[in-house]
Order: C-alpha cells, then structure tokens, then sequence
C-alpha cells in the first residue's frame, strides 16, 4: 500500500512538474516550487481520505478549502489583479490534478494535463500578441542616488509580461532618471506604476503614450 501512495505521489509531481515548467518557461507565478508540491499533497491527502474513509468517496472537502485559501491569498497579495487571479486558476488545476491521480484515473489526469498546458500556452502566446498590438508607453522615473534601481524596474517588467523596447539611466544632480520606453496595455500600465512607486528610493514615475 506505502508503494502505491508513493507512485501516486511521484506521478502527481511528474503531471504538477509539466504545468509548472511551462509556467516558469513563460516567466508566470506558480512554477515548479509551487505546482510540483501541490499536487503531491493533494494526491497524498486524496489516496489518505480514501483508505480512512467509509464512505465510497474521498473527503475531499479539506483540500478543496485549502487551495481556496491559498487562491484567496494570492489574489489578495497581488491586489485583486488578473495576474493574481491566473495563478490562482493554475494552482487549483494543479491541485485538482492530483486528486485525479489520488482517485486512481491515471489516463484521465495526463490528459487533462496536456490540455491545461496546451491551454496556458495559448493564452499565453495570444497575451504577447495582443500586448504588441498594445500602445506604447514611455516612463520616466526620478530616483534617489541609486542607479541599482534599474535592476528592479526591470525585474518588474519581466513579471509583468511587458514588450521590453528600450532603456536609458541618465544622472541628475539629485540622482537618476530612468526613461523606459514598452508597449503594453492600459491594465499592465497601471500595475507597473504601482510596483514601481513601491521601490525604495524611487521618487516620481511620468508616463506618456505614443
């Protein structure tokens, strides 16, 4: 029996390890250190309630209410922004995955895996489209004397999924000045200013579009 629980545990991390790469493969939230672990314990706590349980189906009540807690967390730290929410899509799916494999439909989860990689993919693919077709947007950001500040500004951008163009760091009296030139849409525009003004040091951020 202890073998069977480990199979289940090792096919579920294989499935919740293929949503993930794909997720880290696209820069997204919710990569291997994420996917991988859910879907091991919910395949985990699926096969458990099944052999503790009487009844013909799993208990699986306390797992559904865990990942809504950790879906509600992470909307919640992303501020109620789409991105937040997708993450959360992605990690109900990765739970639900296991608790497939916890069940014993083994054909039924790799499927299901294939199509939700397939399906992120595709969003994906169709986000970068779209974001290219989005308006340009240059910023100019006032900051103290820091020029580290950059690397931030930056990391935000790729978090974000925004079509990176150009930059320039110019030194001013009372610091620097970062122009960054991207074209993005009028949502991620709004959440990088936001990210933005919360770097320390940062003191004005201007935005214009073309």
């Amino acid at each position: 029996m202890e073998i069977e629980i480990i199979l289940k545990m090792l096919l579920a991390a294989v499935l919740g390890g293929l949503i993930g790469l794909e997720r880290e493969i696209s820069h997204k939230e919710a990569g291997l250190n994420v996917s991988v672990p859910i879907a091991m314990v919910s395949a985990l706590l699926t096969v458990l309630s099944i052999k503790t349980t009487a009844a013909a189906s799993p208990m699986t009540g306390p797992i559904i209410i865990a990942l809504g807690l950790i879906g509600a967390g992470i909307i919640i730290k992303e501020r109620f922004a789409s991105r937040g929410i997708m993450t959360t899509a992605v990690v109900w799916s990765v739970g639900a995955v296991g608790m497939v494999v916890g069940r014993g439909y083994y054909l039924n989860a790799f499927l299901v895996t294939i199509f939700i990689v397939i399906g992120l993919t595709l969003v994906q693919h169709l986000s970068s489209v779209l974001e290219k077709q989005g308006k340009m947007h240059i910023y100019v950001i006032s900051t103290e004397d820091r020029a580290a500040v950059i690397i931030e500004v930056k990391k935000i951008i790729t978090d974000l999924g925004i079509h990176y163009i150009d930059a320039h760091l110019v030194k001013t009296r009372d610091g620097y000045e970062i122009e960054i030139a991207v074209t993005t849409s009028q949502e991620k525009n709004k959440s990088f200013i936001e990210r933005v003004m919360q770097i320390p040091d940062v003191k004005e951020i201007t935005t214009e579009h073309l």
